[in-house]
């Protein structure tokens, strides 16, 4: 979950998590009416956001608004139309704010975090090799300005591409690097803290540390109840994090609560058919399975193709941006 810029709320913090999470389960009960108009009111406030953000848009180009604010405007619907699930508009507005950045000096230090959200983006997608080529010239800058801060942040992105790619001891050590320079600056966002911290729960439960998992889990944890509210998206993630570290440290009835209450979180903050709700049901489902819990795998599994169905957008044919690639 990358930082903010300015006006500009970062797609890190949409689709960050970890890319664990994007492969993660979670359990779906369409319990009542109550709970399907939840998610209902949820989609049309994103549908409400992203139409006063492209009002916004049209207005500053009319006025000639200068390009570093006009690109963090782009950058902006960029993170809405990810919060929706909608990636292929979502490339497309964060191709449009790094024109922007690109033609301003000024405009570095922003052109640099959307490289990093584009690469949430493309973590999302699946595309890790495109997530990496975006992190490590974002980190490049970062490391041109010198900012340690700055540079942590980079280091802790980098180590969830390594997860992704299943390198699970690289992402230990860059997520645990990044942890410590976090906390010798003193950095005050939550997000860059428990997002590094849930990096760690997952890399370590999948390198058989599952113990030290727990225990960064339970740090994430207590973080993100100090600093979100209780059915916000981060503490989904926190929840399903911790749920796995302790499924894989043998903590079975832990797990089962921490991940079913976590689906319960993402399904009502999150668009229908999201990657992250879709792919937390498989962690969930392959909790169960293991745990011999069949019936109620076979009722996820069919929850799946409902939810699959009504996913507001697929992404088949996203491209790669220039800007990741060279």
């Amino acid at each position: 979950m990358a930082q903010m810029i300015s006006s500009s709320r970062s797609c890190a913090q949409c689709i960050r998590a970890t890319a664990w999470l994007a492969g993660a389960a979670v359990f779906l009960l369409w319990a009542s009416s109550g709970e399907a108009l939840q998610v209902t009111q949820t989609n049309a406030s994103q549908q409400q956001r992203v139409a006063e953000d492209l009002n916004m848009i049209r207005a500053g180009q009319q006025a000639g608004m200068e390009p570093l604010k006009l690109g963090r405007l782009w950058s902006h619907l960029a993170a809405e139309y990810a919060d929706a699930a909608d990636f292929l508009k979502s490339e497309d507005a964060y191709n449009h704010a790094l024109k922007l950045f690109e033609t301003v000096p000024e405009g570095s230090t922003d052109f640099g975090i959307v490289l990093d959200n584009l690469g949430s983006l493309y973590l999302a997608e699946g595309n890790l090799n495109a997530a990496e080529s975006c992190r490590r010239r974002a980190m490049t800058l970062r490391q041109a300005a010198g900012d340690k801060l700055q540079i942590a942040r980079g280091e802790s992105h980098l180590a969830e591409v390594s997860l992704a790619k299943h390198n699970f001891k690289e992402a230990t050590q860059k997520a645990s690097e990044a942890y410590r320079e976090m906390l010798a600056v003193e950095d005050h966002d939550a997000s860059d803290l428990v997002s590094t911290l849930m990096t760690l729960t997952y890399a370590c439960a999948m390198n058989r540390q599952g113990l030290e998992g727990v225990i960064y889990g339970r740090e994430a944890m207590a973080l993100t109840r100090s600093s979100f509210a209780a059915n916000s998206m981060p503490m989904g993630q926190a929840k399903m994090a911790l749920g796995f570290a302790e499924w894989k440290a043998g903590k079975m009835d832990a797990a089962m609560e921490d991940m079913r209450e976590g689906v319960e979180i993402l399904r009502t903050s999150m668009a229908l058919g999201h990657p992250y709700v879709l792919g937390a049901m498989v962690q969930y489902r392959k909790y169960l399975n293991e745990t011999h819990h069949k019936r109620e795998a076979q009722q996820i599994a069919l929850e799946e193709k409902k939810l699959a169905s009504l996913s507001p957008v697929t992404c088949p044919n996203c491209t790669v941006s220039v800007y990741g690639l060279r």
